[in-house]
């Protein structure tokens, strides 16, 4: 698997994780609230904001069927509100910048998807609901460009075929997050583990899209292999929206931000090696072959001479059967090494 680069940062096995703070609509159509957001996340500790660049018509449609009628789409006055102008990306794009952290949005139609690409935006995001909208995948695989895939509420044989699609395209900067598509979702909705099958069933970088609370599951799926966290972020879980419920407040994108990167370092590199800071315990905490009485030059070394204790300055205990029956060539006081 290559290392997938996003403007300064690099998505690998040997990399840190790449965290994204998903703003989402939790701007509640404010643009200063969506900068403030923006550089709320950065000051956390993310590498990426993430916003979800859509249209109510391009995204949902105006009526639905409800016995057997079409009546207005009670969501659709909702998500009208919750849209993020045109006009606002790019001074959100430049502020992502100039506060340190990647832009990076959910483009949920084609045109939004060109919108983003003429903006420049160093990646795409596709949305769990887009995993079957071949064209949408088609386009945006089309535009070269690394391309983190959200499953949630998808078998395998569909993000294969989502996979192929892109490929198809010249474009194999993948990376799949496995994801509970519900706002939010229990733990047992969780399947952390399915995330490792997508890796080993593609070969590609995976990781997380968490709306459940805390981060338990973020921290479960980094111990996995997740080389990419997303979680939901608001200054408050009381403010009026449907994101804001389940998405994390700001200390504690923070706590988990920081329990991530800890939680990497203490992964480690998987070789069965003490590390430098134990090294130094490898004769304190380990036994060598003393004298429980004084020995004379000469005699006979038996059992009932020999204490295994620490620290390990001398012979270590699996020495014992060596020692016993040889002679001593030298005094040995009690309670000082046995030397042969």
């Amino acid at each position: 698997m290559k290392p997938i680069k996003i403007r300064n940062k690099t998505i690998g096995e040997t990399f840190p994780v790449f965290i994204i703070a998903e703003i989402g609509s939790n701007h509640d159509g404010k643009l200063e609230q969506a900068k403030k957001l923006i550089k709320a996340a950065a000051d956390a500790g993310a590498d990426a904001v993430k916003f979800q660049s859509f249209s109510a018509e391009g995204l949902l449609n105006p009526l639905r069927l409800e016995n057997k009628k079409w009546v207005p789409h009670p969501a659709y006055p909702i998500i009208k509100k919750l849209e993020m102008p045109d006009k606002w990306h790019k001074p959100l794009f430049d502020y992502a910048g100039k506060c340190g952290v990647i832009f990076l949005s959910a483009a949920f139609d084609s045109r939004k998807a060109h919108l983003l690409n003429k903006l420049g935006v160093r990646a795409f995001k596709i949305a769990s609901g887009d995993l079957t909208d071949i064209p949408l995948l088609k386009l945006i695989a089309g535009f070269k460009k690394p391309i983190i895939l959200s499953t949630g509420a998808a078998y395998l044989n569909e993000v294969k075929e989502a996979v192929n699609v892109i490929k198809n395209e010249g474009n194999d900067k993948i990376v799949l997050l496995q994801c509970a598509a519900l706002y939010p979702p229990k733990f047992s909705d969780s399947n952390i583990r399915a995330m490792v099958t997508l890796k080993k069933t593609f070969h590609l970088h995976v990781g997380y899209s968490d709306h459940t609370p805390g981060n338990t599951v973020p921290l479960g799926a980094v111990a996995l292999g997740a080389k990419v966290i997303e979680k939901h972020i608001t200054f408050s879980r009381k403010l009026k929206g449907p994101d804001h419920p389940y998405a994390m407040e700001i200390d504690e994108f923070k706590k988990m931000v920081d329990d991530i990167r800890n939680l990497e370092q203490a992964l480690g590199s998987g070789k069965k090696e003490p590390s430098m800071s134990e090294i130094p315990e490898r004769i304190g905490a380990r036994k060598s072959l003393y004298a429980t009485k004084d020995i004379k030059k000469g005699t006979i070394i038996k059992k009932d001479m020999i204490k295994t204790v620490r620290h390990a300055y001398g012979l270590p205990p699996k020495m014992i059967s060596a020692v016993i029956g040889k002679r001593s060539k030298y005094d040995i006081k009690k309670d000082e090494l046995i030397i042969i």
